[in-house]
């Protein structure tokens, strides 16, 4: 290439790089570009605030259970020292003081509580009568005992003996040769 040629060449890359720098963004869009950024400030905020108050619930949620469900102090009970009887002569039986409790051994129960009762039946699952349809099916299979319809007998196994299964004998398979046909006969045969 010569010079004219290479000058011609970086002439119009020039020009094209002016009209590419001059363009002006399309209308709207500064308008697009800064509303999309109010969107996402305000989706933050509104984020925040759900943070805040989720928090603030949990936190009066906490208090709550903790003052509902504080341990009440009971008057802890002082040891009483026996008195010695008005009457020296008789042997004096000392009666003994309950035996002391920490503070903390009331904590675990509330003097009110009702005590838990067992409603669980003695056994699992529970015997119920039977419902009709049961009790028609019962009575068609005690019916079918006797009759020749039971498809096949029930067996009890002794759990002392072991059950003895009769010898099964089967009678052997005769298969005949299929007698040969002849030419003419076979196309008959075929329906040809």
């Amino acid at each position: 290439m010569d010079d004219k040629e290479k000058r011609l060449v970086d002439d119009l890359l020039d020009a094209s790089l002016r009209h590419y720098a001059s363009a002006e963004p399309r209308p709207g869009l500064e308008s697009r570009v800064l509303a999309g950024v109010r969107a996402r400030q305000k989706a933050a905020r509104r984020r925040t605030t759900w943070v805040w108050a989720v928090g603030v619930a949990a936190v009066a949620a906490m208090v709550t259970v903790l003052v509902i469900h504080r341990p009440r102090r009971q008057p802890t009970l002082l040891p009483t020292t026996a008195k010695a009887p008005a009457d020296l002569s008789a042997p004096a039986v000392a009666k003994a003081a309950p035996p002391m409790q920490s503070p903390l051994a009331h904590t675990s129960r509330r003097p009110n509580a009702p005590s838990r009762v067992d409603t669980r039946p003695p056994q699992f699952p529970t015997p119920r009568p039977l419902s009709k349809q049961e009790e028609l099916l019962l009575t068609y299979v005690q019916s079918l005992k006797g009759s020749s319809a039971a498809s096949a007998p029930v067996t009890v196994q002794d759990p002392e003996h072991e059950l003895e299964i009769p010898p099964l004998t089967i009678a052997a398979i005769k298969i005949e040769p299929l007698p040969a046909l002849v030419n003419g006969d076979e196309k008959q045969e075929r329906g040809d």
